[in-house]
């Protein structure tokens, strides 16, 4: 009787085991066949808000960088997201001495009446030609080149095709003045090919790859192995660079100019605008 007691015991509890077993392995199996709960789905005007706001934060993080790097230097930005078709900046609407980044539109006035058939790459100017010329006007920002170009083209007429060709309003080309935002505006539509045939914009962008100076926003994008086209100024105190970043994910326009002559140390500004560089694409690594 014990004996018989004590078996029905032990079915008992292997019973129950291997019911219990059954049930748990029943009751996962139900909830992995159950369907996913519906995600909610983000909106385009929600992800531009959270890029509104990150844009926000990059701008005061570059406000700190200039505040420890640089501290006595003015400096204004201009940011284009050719992905997003959106446009940011700080203290960009301000005319401003461009130093050597005015030659872009230069270049581009030029290029314009070579697509038009007013001028020819080919034609005598100097010793050498048009082309030979634009080259060295862009490539290593040679002043002689520069003049000559200005001398054919006219220096009032280039503000004029500016404005008037162009949509910008913050050019002055006799005084060399421009705004960021307009610098930004000018690649940005060099970048989206609104502007000169492509054989020409190809041409230009030759130019302005492996330029005589490559130590502002450079080292930052040669680092992220980017292609990038650009035009940097280095004026007294001034140290500018304007960009067109070709990012894998994001690619964008890039412009800031500084300017600080009471300390115009410019190697030292050339690290502060690669770390501005490094930091804008951080934000660019990130957004969707």
């Amino acid at each position: 009787m014990k004996r018989f007691l004590l078996t029905a015991f032990i079915l008992l509890v292997l019973g129950v085991l291997v019911g219990g077993s059954i049930f748990t392995l029943w009751r996962v199996y139900k909830q992995r066949s159950l369907p996913e709960p519906p995600q909610k789905k983000v909106t385009e005007e929600e992800l531009k808000a959270k890029r509104k706001e990150k844009q926000e934060v990059l701008i005061e993080t570059i406000k700190e960088i200039f505040v420890q790097e640089s501290p006595s230097t003015s400096f204004s930005l201009g940011v284009y997201d050719l992905n997003h078709k959106e446009y940011f900046g700080y203290n960009d609407t301000n005319l401003q001495h461009a130093a050597s980044v005015s030659k872009v539109l230069t270049a581009v006035m030029l290029l314009d009446k070579v697509d038009r058939g007013e001028m020819k790459l080919s034609d005598p100017m100097g010793n050498y030609t048009v082309e030979f010329q634009l080259e060295k006007l862009v490539n290593i920002s040679n002043e002689p080149s520069w003049a000559l170009i200005d001398e054919k083209l006219g220096v009032d007429t280039q503000t004029v095709f500016a404005k008037e060709r162009l949509g910008l309003t913050g050019v002055d080309m006799k005084n060399n003045l421009m705004t960021v935002k307009d610098v930004t505006t000018l690649l940005t539509m060099l970048a989206q090919g609104k502007v000169l045939s492509e054989s020409s914009r190809a041409k230009l962008f030759s130019y302005m790859q492996k330029t005589e100076s490559e130590d502002l926003f450079s080292p930052a994008l040669f680092k992220a192995n980017v292609t990038f086209y650009h035009k940097t100024g280095k004026y007294l105190g001034e140290g500018h660079d304007a960009a067109i970043v070709k990012h894998r994910k994001n690619p964008f326009v890039l412009v800031a100019f500084s300017d600080n002559n009471t300390s115009p140390d410019l190697i030292a500004r050339g690290k502060t605008l690669t770390k501005v560089a490094e930091t804008v694409l951080e934000y660019f690594n990130e957004i969707k």
